[in-house]
């Protein structure tokens, strides 16, 4: 129960950017290592201090074994020069959501629809997830909207995973309407657009003018946004949507 109430704490602080507080230590060493802030254990257990005044419900025995965790699960090579292995690199890059300042459109909506038998409950659900990660929203039960044609991710991931049933891509032009709503309409509404903007601009009201903030809570803070950004093309958002601008903030305070 312990463990549970520390996970769900940091993926209330975090925003669901990560979900155990070694994944956060872990974050928090990778930021600060390029930014030149650490090279000796000192370093590190300062991070821990930092990481235990941000989560301050959290015991400090917990933050300290999630450092230790680190080394036992490859992530960081050893405990005395922290460095970050190939292995930890590989779970940072997981983490971390990458801004996307080109967004190649073909100018039509795709429609993905499948069929799979209710015994393969759990194939289902994993291509489900697969269908959100290629840029996919839900608009009902087994009917999803995508704006970047999937048609040869998702061969190419039925196949490998052996996905039994049918999935079918069908496409609208840019001009298109599903029922009685626009497409613009549809976009926003089944992306969460509207919310997605007032985060970010929450972010560009809360770091206007940042004083000692630290660059770590910057960089979670916005990637925390990142990550639930489907990152449309930039044809199909609303005028004035304020992701570039976010971007460009944040990118101006991490450097300075």
């Amino acid at each position: 129960m312990a463990r549970m109430k520390y996970t769900d704490t940091v993926l209330r602080l975090t925003d669901g950017l990560v979900g155990t507080v070694t994944d956060f230590l872990l974050l928090n060493l990778y930021f600060l290592i390029n930014a030149g802030s650490i090279k000796t254990m000192g370093d590190a257990w300062r991070v821990v201090e930092e990481v235990h005044d941000t989560l301050d419900v959290l015991n400090y025995q917990t933050i300290k074994k999630a450092l230790y965790n680190l080394s036992s699960k490859g992530f960081v090579a050893d405990l005395k020069t922290i460095e970050i292995t190939k292995l930890g690199k590989q779970r940072i890059e997981e983490l971390i959501p990458t801004y996307k300042p080109k967004r190649p459109w073909d100018g039509h909506i795709y429609l993905v629809s499948y069929d799979v038998p209710t015994k393969h409950n759990k194939l289902r659900d994993v291509l489900r997830e697969y269908i959100r990660r290629t840029g996919g929203a839900l608009l009902q039960e087994s009917l999803w909207i995508n704006p970047y044609n999937p048609s040869l991710l998702l061969k190419e991931f039925v196949e490998t995973h052996d996905i039994p049933g049918t999935v079918l891509v069908s496409k609208l032009g840019s001009d298109g309407a599903i029922g009685e709503e626009t497409l613009p309409d549809l976009i926003v509404r089944v992306y969460n657009l509207d919310e997605l903007a007032a985060r970010y601009e929450d972010f560009l009201e809360t770091y206007r003018r940042p004083k000692g903030i630290p660059k770590t809570k910057i960089t979670i803070d916005y990637l925390s946004i990142l990550k639930h950004d489907p990152q449309l093309p930039f044809e199909l958002l609303p005028k004035d949507f304020p992701d570039q601008k976010a971007w460009e903030r944040y990118q101006a305070l991490i450097r300075t």
